[in-house]
């Protein structure tokens, strides 16, 4: 018989597990074999002095090291499922992110005025209320300033009628237009200042010009205005750039 089943026959033997076939060939062969019952004999003696407690201690320190082992390697498959969730909700996050970027609703004209539209302040609101003493701008600048702007358009275009106007009371006529919603009118007046091209309120034109454009449905006319403002050095770029963005 083979070392390995020797083996198993001594275990089952001294276990008490041995058939009566295995039980017999074992004892058969330690009459012929003086080694072989020694080791018999030296294993039922050991099995002796290990009473049945320090067998269950063993036992018990061995699960003890197996479950360590076994906790172990579950942390390192925790951490490993946690990676794995963490990038898949990362992935998720981006595609939905995509997707809201993708089929949301755009803001309406309305929507994107109101965002980046912010009341023209005159240089000249600290010129007196309006007065008979008054020039036709002083009354126009103080009109502006009370937020009285129909009253501020009758004496600007008063002025303009004259032919004494200059760029800033044409300007001024824009916004005051602006202000009432009349984007038609407002746009004519940029345009005026933009063409002269030798003023003060070429970037404040342009830009205005730019919100009247998207909010008289002109959307083609208002990227290329925003998209010019955004490559040029003006204090409305960055502004500009995003509603190109926004707007295409």
């Amino acid at each position: 018989m083979k070392t390995k089943d020797v083996n198993n026959a001594i275990e089952n033997f001294l276990g008490g597990h041995a058939d009566r076939p295995e039980q017999d060939w074992l004892l058969n062969e330690m009459k012929k074999d003086a080694a072989l019952a020694r080791e018999v004999t030296l294993r039922r003696k050991t099995d002796e002095i290990l009473s049945d407690r320090d067998v269950i201690d063993l036992r018990h320190k061995l699960t003890a090291i197996d479950i360590r082992r076994r906790n172990a390697g579950t942390v390192r498959r925790t951490v490993i499922r946690t990676a794995r969730y963490a990038a898949a909700v990362a992935i998720i996050a981006v595609l939905s992110t995509a997707l809201y970027m993708t089929l949301r609703p755009s803001q309406s004209p309305d929507e994107l005025y109101s965002g980046y539209y912010s009341r023209y302040e005159s240089p000249g609101a600290v010129r007196s209320a309006v007065s008979a003493d008054n020039t036709l701008m002083e009354n126009a600048i103080a009109s502006y300033t009370a937020r009285e702007y129909e009253k501020a358009i009758i004496y600007l275009e008063q002025l303009i009628n004259t032919g004494q106007e200059d760029m800033e009371s044409v300007f001024m006529h824009g916004m005051a237009n602006m202000e009432v919603k009349n984007y038609p009118v407002a746009s004519g007046s940029f345009t005026r200042v933009i063409e002269h091209n030798d003023n003060l309120y070429l970037e404040d034109a342009a830009w205005y010009l730019g919100l009247c454009y998207m909010m008289t449905d002109n959307k083609e006319k208002a990227i290329s205005q925003f998209t010019t403002i955004a490559h040029s050095r003006s204090r409305y770029s960055k502004q500009a750039a995003k509603l190109v963005r926004k707007l295409d």
